[in-house]
């Protein structure tokens, strides 16, 4: 069954107390928990005491943590993976602790130097290693890559499964991001989940439209308004088996609780209507 979570992001200048307590009200389902050097709302650094904390935190309103969202990225050259592989181990283990099955990361942006073909080397060697090592650390949690652009190498369908073919899925998924790929990676959605069914784990709900003043720009949309069908979008993961977690990750410039209540009420509209 697919259920409804709020990447803490969109509530950034909140603490977690009020993320959580507002997501419980509304009737979500989880929270899925940003973690950063900045602090907001997790430090990399976090202690284990810190951690438990919040898991009881979130466990006493009765939500689930389906993901914990990072900003490591695979593909670097070996200097600076080492500090890259450093800290997804520690993120891996708050993930275990939260019981969050999941931890995103995302990619190294295509670096002309390297060209796309070592870039893609540089990944696919890096998931092995850094499953290795958990494994070594009996951590359970896996890493799930953030379909991107921008500065990340990932942003379409098509490049994901070209760095990920072959590598089983148990080892690395997909946060996969329709809403990313309206500004850079765009296919057409059913396509997308096609390509890519095997490796969705997690799901960021967002859309955007074009930028009447600028048409080669897009800005943040509603979810019903926006270029992204997300009833087409639903019903074709159910289609395709998906049981996992939609996270609303809303960057219009309206109060992050007024995001949180539309978007609840349009995606249950439309996951009460799967077959």
């Amino acid at each position: 069954m697919i259920k409804l979570s709020v990447y803490t992001l969109i509530f950034k200048e909140y603490p977690l107390e009020h993320v959580v307590k507002v997501l419980k009200e509304l009737g979500y389902d989880g929270i899925e928990i940003r973690i950063h050097d900045d602090g907001i709302h997790m430090h990399i650094d976090i202690s284990e005491d810190e951690v438990r904390k919040i898991k009881k935190l979130v466990s006493d309103y009765g939500l689930d943590v389906p993901a914990i969202s990072s900003y490591v990225k695979l593909g670097y050259p070996e200097d600076r993976w080492i500090n890259e592989k450093r800290k997804a181990l520690k993120i891996a283990r708050v993930a275990d602790l939260l019981e969050a099955p999941y931890f995103r990361v995302q990619t190294a942006g295509y670096d002309e130097r390297l060209g796309y073909e070592k870039i893609r080397e540089l990944i696919r060697n890096q998931i092995e290693e850094l499953y290795r090592e958990l494994k070594d650390r009996e951590i359970n949690a896996i890493p799930i890559i953030e379909q991107h652009g921008g500065g990340c190498i990932a942003s379409s369908a098509g490049i994901l499964i070209d760095l990920l073919r072959g590598i089983e899925p148990e080892k690395v998924g997909v946060l996969y991001d329709p809403g990313n790929a309206v500004w850079e990676g765009w296919e057409p959605p059913k396509i997308q989940i096609d390509i890519l069914k095997d490796y969705i784990r997690h799901v960021h709900v967002k859309n955007y439209d074009r930028d009447p003043e600028n048409p080669r720009q897009v800005i943040p949309a509603s979810l019903d308004k926006g270029i992204v069908d997300w009833k087409e979008v639903i019903f074709t993961l159910h289609k395709f088996g998906f049981k996992g977690y939609l996270s609303l990750e809303d960057f219009r410039k309206v109060p992050p609780e007024q995001k949180a209540k539309e978007a609840i009420e349009y995606l249950r509209s439309i996951i009460e209507r799967l077959p």
